[in-house]
């Protein structure tokens, strides 16, 4: 859950430029922070959109669920680690809006998923997303968040990506008959969360009536998003996915 020390100097560059109102969203692209209010607390969050962003133009949009360690309410963390990365490597690939929800607890907590849709919602009205088109994805206790989230609102996403998840078999119902596309990914030889969870709910969803595939790396330790969200294809899956 740690990430590379270069990309988080990155990371901070971008998230100078602070967008503040809704017209400042639309003209400008890269990194930045808002702010919105969630149960009477004020969270923050970032979110990136393209530097040729067009407000006409409906875009894509990715949910991004971090883990443990970027947990917090700086706005900033998420984009650190994970997807956040991929994109300043390769902003070619990312024709699309990307929302890195913060919690200050933890995916798991009660509560929390709404949180991370809630911010989904709130990214919504600032920049133009197509409902169809948006996909939740996110690493470690980020990955269990995504099965919650897509049990908790089915039919909302156009696809699910959990990467090196905690497993949610609660979940395993509410996903299979909401027939969302699932890609989990997972290292061989995690010995954090052992990929056995993440096996195990791909063939639960499966045999529920879902719909869910799996991709798993033999690679050791936790970190399998370098790979993930580094794979060309796996990006072009993602913004290939409708509902």
């Amino acid at each position: 859950m740690t990430g590379r020390w270069a990309w988080a100097v990155l990371g901070c560059m971008a998230l100078a430029t602070v967008g503040c109102s809704s017209d400042g969203d639309k003209k400008f692209g890269g990194f930045k922070e808002q702010t919105f209010n969630y149960g009477g607390e004020e969270r923050r969050y970032a979110v990136y959109a393209p530097s040729n962003y067009d407000p006409k133009k409906a875009y894509p949009a990715v949910l991004f669920m971090h883990g443990l360690f970027e947990k917090g309410n700086d706005g900033k963390a998420p984009t650190k680690v994970g997807i956040g990365p991929a994109i300043k490597e390769h902003p070619e690939r990312f024709d699309a809006i990307v929302v890195f929800a913060q919690t200050s607890e933890n995916w798991q907590a009660r509560g929390q998923a709404d949180l991370a849709v809630a911010t989904l919602d709130d990214a919504a009205k600032r920049f133009n997303i197509d409902p169809r088109r948006v996909v939740a994805t996110g690493l470690s206790n980020g990955g269990a968040g995504v099965w919650l989230a897509g049990a908790a609102h089915p039919g909302r996403f156009a696809a699910l990506m959990p990467l090196c998840g905690f497993a949610e078999y609660d979940a395993v119902r509410k996903l299979a008959s909401s027939r969302t596309p699932v890609w989990a990914f997972h290292n061989n030889f995690d010995f954090i969360v052992l990929p056995g969870g993440t096996k195990k709910m791909v063939e639960k969803i499966n045999r529920d009536g879902g719909d869910a595939k799996m991709t798993i790396y033999n690679g050791v330790g936790h970190n399998c998003w370098d790979d993930t969200y580094g794979d060309k294809k796996v990006i072009q899956w993602m913004f290939a996915q409708r509902r």
